[in-house]
């Protein structure tokens, strides 16, 4: 297996700060299902960084993919302007989450089980927006499903939250 992960942090003058993450990974020979890349789903209502929070778990298992996220801090740029809002110091933050991915035919043949070995072939993307800094330590965030819609389990909207504390 061979795996490659890099996030980056960009200060974006008086706008905030731009964190991107980019991840991919490829996954030679056959192997069974334990082995195989399963897109990181989260079905709680807690942000888990690195993870999509409107897809299932195993509703997509790849052998090759790669993914990205963008998530930019605007550290209160628009919610300071309006007058009440900003003396609660809110920060907006919005975000894309993207992963492209393929499974081989000899994966889907070793691992016939009543699994559907869907690999997300057409890119899919889901977006947020949310608000941090809720009484200094919260954080809520409102996402959308980008495309993938047809899944019978799927979500297309969610809410997820945060607890961070910063000493």
């Amino acid at each position: 297996k061979l795996q490659f992960y890099y996030r980056q942090p960009f200060n974006i003058g008086g706008l905030g700060r731009l964190f991107t993450t980019v991840e991919t990974g490829k996954i030679f020979g056959t192997v069974p299902l334990a082995l195989l890349d399963v897109v990181p789903g989260n079905q709680s209502f807690v942000i888990v960084d690195n993870t999509f929070g409107l897809v299932d778990y195993y509703e997509f298992v790849t052998d090759s993919y790669v993914s990205f996220k963008f998530e930019h801090n605007f550290s209160g740029r628009i919610l300071n302007t309006i007058p009440l809002v900003k003396k609660l110091q809110w920060r907006e933050v919005i975000g894309l989450k993207a992963i492209y991915g393929t499974i081989s035919e000899e994966n889907i043949a070793i691992n016939q089980s009543n699994i559907v070995y869907q690999a997300p072939d057409e890119v899919y993307y889901e977006y947020f927006v949310g608000i941090d800094n809720i009484f200094k330590m919260f954080r809520v965030d409102f996402m959308w499903r980008g495309n993938y819609k047809n899944v019978p389990s799927g979500r297309d909207f969610g809410v997820q939250f945060e607890i961070d504390f910063h000493f």
